[in-house]
């Protein structure tokens, strides 16, 4: 390890790039450095991974990431760095096979193998609840910090977590304060905890340090995503320095020489000037264990960001796994192999998850259409040829792609890891209109997965009067063809219990079904459906979704 050290130190140093916040500006010996190391979205990705942060196979392709590689990283950050901190920005749960078997067991135990400094937690993190994070939190070494939630109406989330903590470095204090998401109730699981606007929420935490705590330099840590954090950035206060970020699983990099397939989303750091010229810094280092963020700030006497230099730092093949966190990991890679490295299928193609938000892409048609296969042999009906037709699910379901070759049942976790149930519903035209109409409204489009539905949106159009046309495949029919929908007809639906119980505030489907039966989880679905249907050999059609000018 000693020769490893040396060498990985060197690389460090040669990654970090200086950038100076103003030109000409001259180093002062007398500012205080403040060094933060920092993760987020691990997404469960304990063991190593391939560059598209699935499972690896090491005999065809090089395997990067995986926790033991994070840990030999921050614990050498941690010796060399001046006045280092280490922070994690949440989304720890959910992602592969190890969640779907070790939940916040196996959480727990690998994080409190290096706890962080402070942490806060993500949407993802209630996925199976409070009473799914509940434990996590309970038996973590790492403090947790939320400011804007109100858990009065939820008294088992109580003194789970602080707005904030202060720590001290070489006698200065240092404030750090969390936020989610505030619209984390309407994609997860979480109860009765109320959210609130984040950015008041964090100006006002931080002005309490300043007055009351005498806190003069004050880091975010935010699961928030890259554009909300912009937002907290320029209305959060003239107290905050820093967001440490995450959600987004934004690739931030400072010049050109990325490294892997990763095209950086922005600068790191992303620098936002307030209205008054105050900087804040945001950071944010991808997901998946791909990278550890390396960020080093050099404060003046009055606690402002005078200069700072720093890179994210690959988790290639060459950065060393920690012995202890490999071994740690054997027991349970055991465990999760037996089940996961079981062959259920083939495919002749790549399904990728690439551009899902922003129309069909292959891997959610895969998904779409199993979920209508789970109800293929359900069919009650004289006359029809399947139970349902139609299939619709959320864009963030889709978490990864399938590559061409034998599929594993981990392979198909890392796709599909939330365990939604399929639900059988009835609904009725316009409200299946108005949820495709819902879903492009913004110019950030969510684009609904689908299965049985042609759809043509008009991007010149308002809001809420885009779709030009839709139709939808026939159900009662001797031959299968598409037909323009039918705003008070009923229609068969197979819909993710996720979408049914308000998720991405699709109401609509909530408020007007019928006949409503819960249907099998999504994996399960998925897996029937390639296993009668390997090898995989014809692409999901395209063309389910269409924008026109």
């Amino acid at each position: 390890m000693h020769k490893f050290s040396s060498v990985f130190l060197i690389v460090l140093l040669l990654r970090i790039s200086p950038s100076l916040p103003q030109k000409n500006i001259a180093f002062d010996d007398s500012w205080f450095p403040l060094s933060i190391i920092h993760i987020n979205d691990f997404h469960a990705r304990f063991d190593e991974t391939n560059n598209q942060s699935n499972d690896c196979k090491p005999e065809i392709e090089e395997c990067i990431g995986g926790y033991a590689r994070v840990v030999t990283t921050v614990k050498e950050l941690l010796k060399t760095r001046e006045n280092p901190l280490y922070l994690n920005a949440g989304d720890n749960f959910q992602g592969t096979l190890w969640y779907n078997i070790g939940r916040w067991n196996v959480t727990n135990q690998f994080l409190n193998m290096l706890p962080a400094d402070a942490q806060t937690i993500g949407n993802h993190d209630f996925d199976h609840g409070v009473e799914g994070v509940i434990p996590f939190l309970n038996r973590t070494l790492t403090p947790v910090v939320i400011a804007n939630v109100d858990d009065s109406n939820e008294p088992s989330f109580q003194g789970m977590y602080k707005k904030s903590i202060i720590i001290t470095k070489y006698g200065r204090k240092i404030g750090i304060i969390g936020a989610i998401l505030r619209s984390t109730n309407t994609i997860a699981k979480t109860g009765n905890i109320k959210f609130f606007n984040e950015a008041e929420k964090v100006r006002e935490e931080a002005a309490r340090l300043r007055t009351e705590e005498g806190v003069n330099i004050i880091i975010v840590i935010s699961h928030c995503g890259l554009d909300r954090d912009r937002e907290i950035a320029l209305n959060g206060g003239p107290d905050i320095d820093i967001i440490v970020g995450g959600h987004s699983h934004s690739f931030l990099w400072n010049g050109t020489d990325y490294p892997a397939l990763d095209r950086p989303a922005a600068n790191y750091p992303v620098v936002v000037n307030q209205n008054d010229g105050h900087r804040v810094l945001i950071v944010q280092a991808s997901a998946y264990t791909k990278y550890v963020g390396d960020i080093t700030l050099y404060f003046d006497d009055e606690g402002i960001i005078q200069s700072w230099n720093g890179n994210p730092i690959f988790m290639g093949s060459n950065v060393a796994q920690d012995p202890e966190v490999l071994a740690a990991i054997q027991p349970w890679k055991q465990i999760i192999d037996m089940e996961g490295q079981k062959i259920v299928g083939s495919i002749k193609f790549t399904a990728s998850s690439s551009g899902c938000y922003n129309g069909d892409c292959l891997m959610g048609n895969l998904q779409a259409d199993a979920m209508a296969y789970s109800a293929f042999l359900e069919d009650d009906e004289e006359g029809a040829w399947t139970y349902a037709t139609i299939a619709i699910t959320n864009p963030g379901g889709v978490r990864g792609s399938l590559i061409s070759g034998e599929l594993s049942y981990s392979n198909l976790v890392t796709t599909t890891p939330f365990e939604n149930t399929c639900d059988r519903a009835e609904v009725q035209g316009k409200h299946i209109r108005e949820a495709l109409e819902f879903s492009v409204r913004t110019s950030s489009p969510s684009v609904l997965q689908t299965s049985g539905i042609q759809v043509v949106f008009n991007r010149t159009r308002p809001a809420y009067s885009r779709v030009q046309s839709l139709k939808v495949l026939c159900r009662l029919c001797d031959v299968p063809r598409y037909e323009d929908i039918e705003d008070e007809t009923w229609y068969r639906v197979i819909i993710n219990n996720f979408l049914f119980q308000n998720g991405d505030n699709f109401a609509m489907l909530r408020d007007n079904m019928r006949n409503h039966k819960v249907g099998d989880v999504d994996i399960d679905a998925l897996k029937t459906y390639i296993e009668r249907n390997s090898p995989i050999t014809m692409l999901p059609p395209r063309g389910r979704v269409t924008f026109v000018t």
